[in-house]
């Protein structure tokens, strides 16, 4: 890992952040593929006011978009402040990592819910946090802008093959 560490390039930081995404990205759509194929003939979208938990739900996808973002600010905030393009790039990744799980762990309680009580509304609202998800995709663009890349430092993110010092 060290080694790897050593011969970051732009190009592969990029890389490896969109496997990990893609990769939480899959196995969500596994797991909801899944969940439908079970339930296929069962499964129906209720709106049952009895169900605590399907008010419940909802305030916990809020809370995991805004409480993603909030923590993934304050870390980007952090990494902003950090001398070298490597620094920041590797607190960037964390960040990047741990809103993914917030999310991922939000919609993971949908799906999970969805197949304890049989009730597909709670995969539509996973639904949404999945679109949500999917805005998150790391580009080149949204990290020079996240970590505010300029002069110099901007530049070195710019030359895709060349290994950060």
């Amino acid at each position: 890992m060290e080694n790897n560490m050593q011969q970051l390039t732009p190009t592969k930081f990029i890389q490896t952040l969109t496997i990990i995404y893609s990769a939480l990205l899959i196995g969500l759509l596994l797991f909801i593929g899944f969940v439908l194929f079970q339930f296929s003939d069962g499964m129906i979208p209720e709106l049952d006011t009895n169900d605590t938990l399907l008010f419940i739900y909802p305030v916990i996808a809020i809370a995991a978009i805004y409480g993603s973002q909030a923590i993934f600010k304050k870390l980007v905030a952090s990494a902003e402040k950090k001398p070298d393009l490597k620094s920041k790039l590797v607190s960037y990744q964390i960040a990047s990592i741990i809103k993914f799980g917030l999310i991922e762990g939000s919609i993971c309680i949908g799906i999970v819910l969805s197949l304890i009580t049989g009730n597909t509304a709670y995969i539509a609202i996973a639904g949404v946090l999945i679109v949500y998800f999917l805005m998150q995709r790391p580009t080149r663009t949204k990290i020079e802008s996240d970590l505010n890349l300029h002069g110099e430092l901007r530049n070195q993110f710019q030359r895709y093959d060349e290994v950060i010092d």
